[in-house]
């Protein structure tokens, strides 16, 4: 099939799969797989943080940090090989980051200090970062018509690794030593990975984007103002996930919730945001995704706000659906609005720019959230500050996103 593309640097014509069809699908399951696999593996690193701190002699901060460091590399490497993945087929770079998963098990297994668990976990946020972004940014590529839907449906793997993953270490825990229940999980990471690689490309047959990607093609993504605005307020919009991921257990024993109701806690906002992402991406799909996305961001923000308030289990769960909800619509959403406001033209890259705010913003805030904790003798006040952060964000990329702007 021949069909033509109309890019910045003129109309080109040249074999493409089918869009919306089964080969998109199958993407989609397998972006499926390899997402519960990756958040399981790092975004319910609250939950077995204290063994962490137990098996290696770490202090409160030190495990904090152990956690900014994966995120903002998970996060850094999504951004640098986002770019330098725009330029090469996709199916060696995913085949690398399955590679790069086997040895942070292997760094994990070895390691025999704070620094060589850094080294561990900053390739496990290399690897899955890699993985991130190339699913984000491919799945859209192959649809049209259920663009939105796809990515609902992509990312209920972070929903379902949230879920389920909490339960899977502690039955890890109970059998086998904190190292090498690591190593497990790490290791079934990695098989996912390299079985997608097998499969994982771009709808054009020569598995590369239309046109050259040089320095003056970045140079016009960093000096427009509404990619930067889009950028900035992306990176803020994630912060309350950042800290909920390392601090929820914290936040909710101080609250008065028992650890073990706390302990998953994280695991009931990827629960619910399961039907929600599906839900999202069918209803933004139809109402307007930039609609949508701003609806949940604000959503989360007053959660963030409410959350040092709540002490009862009714008023826990309430709060940890309203999450959850937040999450489901604007996970699948964001990278298609991306695509269609910036162009699918490089849409690897422009998502990898996208990311660089987001990582430091990930290292910082959970760490700010600490500091702010000891100065004011209790998380009331930074975590309204977040929740404000966290609308401030939406604002920015709503109108960094505005079709036709710019």
């Amino acid at each position: 099939m021949t069909t033509r593309f109309d890019t910045p640097s003129g109309t080109l014509e040249g074999p493409v799969d089918a869009l919306d069809a089964a080969r998109g699908w199958l993407l989609v399951v397998l972006g499926v797989g390899m997402l519960v696999a990756i958040w399981g593996a790092v975004f319910t690193f609250t939950v077995y943080a204290g063994r962490l701190a137990a098996t290696f002699g770490l202090s409160s901060l030190q495990v904090s940090s152990v956690f900014s460091v994966t995120i903002a590399t998970f996060l850094v490497a999504g951004s640098v090989f986002g770019v330098l993945a725009a330029r090469y087929p996709l199916r060696p770079v995913v085949a690398a980051a399955g590679v790069g998963l086997v040895a942070a098990a292997a760094a994990v297994q070895i390691a025999t200090s704070y620094v060589g668990l850094v080294a561990a976990f900053s390739l496990l946020g290399v690897a899955g970062g890699t993985v991130y972004i190339v699913i984000v940014s491919l799945v859209p590529q192959w649809f049209d018509a259920h663009q939105g839907g796809a990515m609902g449906v992509t990312m209920t793997g972070s929903g379902l690794g949230v879920l389920m993953m909490p339960f899977v270490w502690l039955w890890l825990f109970g059998r086998i030593g904190t190292r090498t229940a690591i190593g497990v999980v790490f290791i079934a990471a990695a098989a996912v990975v390299l079985a997608s690689s097998l499969v994982y490309r771009r709808p054009r047959d020569d598995a590369r984007d239309v046109s050259p990607l040089d320095t003056a093609w970045i140079r016009r993504r960093v000096a427009d103002p509404r990619f930067v605005a889009a950028s900035l307020g992306y990176g803020l919009i994630w912060c309350w996930y950042y800290v909920l991921s390392s601090h929820l257990v914290d936040i909710l024993t101080t609250a008065g919730i028992g650890a073990t109701v706390a302990a998953t806690s994280f695991g009931t906002i990827g629960g619910v945001s399961i039907l929600a992402r599906v839900g999202s991406g069918f209803v933004g799909d139809r109402v307007g995704r930039r609609q949508t996305f701003a609806a949940g961001v604000v959503l989360a923000g007053l959660c963030v706000a409410v959350l040092p308030m709540v002490h009862a289990r009714a008023q826990l769960y309430l709060t940890l659906a309203g999450f959850g909800v937040s999450l489901g619509a604007v996970a699948p959403l964001w990278s298609p609005i991306i695509v269609t406001r910036f162009g699918a033209e490089h849409a690897t890259a422009a998502v990898g720019l996208l990311k660089v705010p987001q990582a430091g913003a990930a290292f910082a805030v959970p760490l700010v959230v600490s500091a702010l904790y000891v100065t004011t003798n209790g998380y009331t006040d930074p975590l309204t500050a977040l929740g404000l952060v966290t609308v401030l964000g939406a604002f920015l990329f709503y109108w960094g996103t505005a079709p036709g702007s710019g």
